[in-house]
């Protein structure tokens, strides 16, 4: 019943509402923390009958169908870290007294975890297409059990369907595991490496050793932090003189209307507030190449271009990042602070109007001034008819 419940409000009721409170982060924030206690007040329900950690489980898969599931996951990250701290912190208060035992048995469990991870996630990966490098790599990050057994066996413990002695043997798995699984993690593409060498060893035609492998958001690396109106310009740009360049755009923005226009010109479109790094970090998944924000500073709100710089340098340090500036002053503070170059409407103007007048003293003069002028209106009027504007 609650998931025929929660996939109703996240068909019918939730995409209108979360679309009319998008253009407010906090709003956001708000609405998706009131969805998952309503999911767990609901469960308690007598003709429910589900468990509040199931209800939160089904309430998260709800949110996650919607397109703000970056903004999401980055503004409700420290609240998540700050329960998870308690969690573990009860976790670890219902470990006995080590003994030799369950800590021998648990050590069982984790070598056969390990060991049908390799059958269950390399081998179904292998089957579906991918790399060997792919399963391997997913199989050695996946190494560990979920929290979510703990909360099984919690329930299954209440029920009286285990006993205490199995809750701690499940207890000392999640540990080892855990404390294997993250420091391998750091260590995984040396270990494909090593798999690799063995491999080729063994058998001529084995594993390639190249760390590179293609992703989906490889094609994507020009980044837009926010879309204002040198951003709709840009678009118009591109889809005019360049259109092969709209597939390697990405756009991050609250304005949820733009969302459609973007779509249908192949530019691919994130929910989320761009001036935070844990936000950038769902986002984007990769390293892009070149980041611009076209918004001025009078038009952010919250924000600025030095902040949006300072995180965007901290997220990709290697990118190529272009900021905004409404004057001379403010140009001077981001270079300094590490831009690789500044926009400056009224400096993009003055140079236009200079190459114009420039061009009348040094050619034929008004004759030759026309012909320019009417060289740019008949471009202009060609972008016109072949780019609808977007509301910004």
């Amino acid at each position: 019943a609650l998931i025929v419940l929660a996939l109703g409000y996240a068909k019918f009721v939730m995409p209108a509402v979360l679309f009319f409170a998008s253009k407010s982060v906090e709003l956001m924030l708000v609405l998706s923390l009131s969805w998952c206690f309503f999911m767990g007040v609901t469960a308690q329900l007598p003709w429910v009958g589900v468990g509040m950690e199931l209800a939160a489980l089904i309430a998260g898969v709800a949110l996650a169908t919607f397109p703000y599931s970056a903004e999401f996951n980055g503004k409700i990250k420290y609240i998540r870290d700050f329960f998870i701290t308690l969690f573990f912190a009860a976790l670890g208060m219902q470990i006995p007294v080590p003994s030799l035992k369950p800590i021998l048995t648990a050590l069982l469990v984790s070598c056969t975890v390990l060991i049908f991870r390799w059958l269950g996630i390399f081998l179904l990966v292998y089957m579906l297409g991918g790399t060997p490098r792919l399963g391997i790599l997913a199989t050695l990050n996946l190494s560990q059990i979920s929290e979510f057994a703990l909360v099984i066996c919690s329930l299954g413990m209440g029920y009286g369907h285990i006993d205490a002695s199995t809750l701690e043997i499940i207890i000392w798995v999640f540990m080892i595991l855990s404390i294997f699984s993250s420091n391998l993690i750091n260590y995984n593409h040396n270990v494909y490496q090593s798999i690799a060498w063995v491999s080729r060893r063994i058998c001529r035609n084995g594993l390639s050793h190249e760390n590179e492998e293609p992703t989906h958001e490889d094609d994507r690396d020009i980044l837009l932090l926010g879309f204002h109106r040198i951003g709709s310009m840009l678009i118009a740009e591109f889809e005019h003189h360049a259109p092969k360049l709209l597939r390697k755009l990405q756009v991050v923005e609250f304005n949820q209307s733009i969302k459609e226009p973007l779509l249908r010109r192949g530019v691919k479109f994130t929910y989320g507030d761009f001036s935070s790094a844990d936000v950038l970090e769902h986002c984007f998944h990769g390293e892009p190449k070149i980041i611009i924000s076209t918004t001025p500073d009078t038009m952010l709100q919250g924000t600025s271009n030095l902040r949006i710089l300072k995180v965007a340098m901290t997220v990709w340090p290697k990118a190529h990042i272009i900021v905004t500036a409404d004057n001379p002053e403010q140009a001077s503070e981001l270079y300094d602070a590490g831009a690789h170059y500044v926009l400056r409407s009224a400096k993009l103007c003055a140079e236009r109007l200079f190459e114009l007048l420039n061009k009348y003293q040094t050619d034929a003069g008004m004759s030759d001034l026309k012909r320019r002028f009417d060289k740019y209106k008949r471009r202009e009027n060609d972008e016109r008819r072949s780019f609808v504007a977007l509301k910004v």
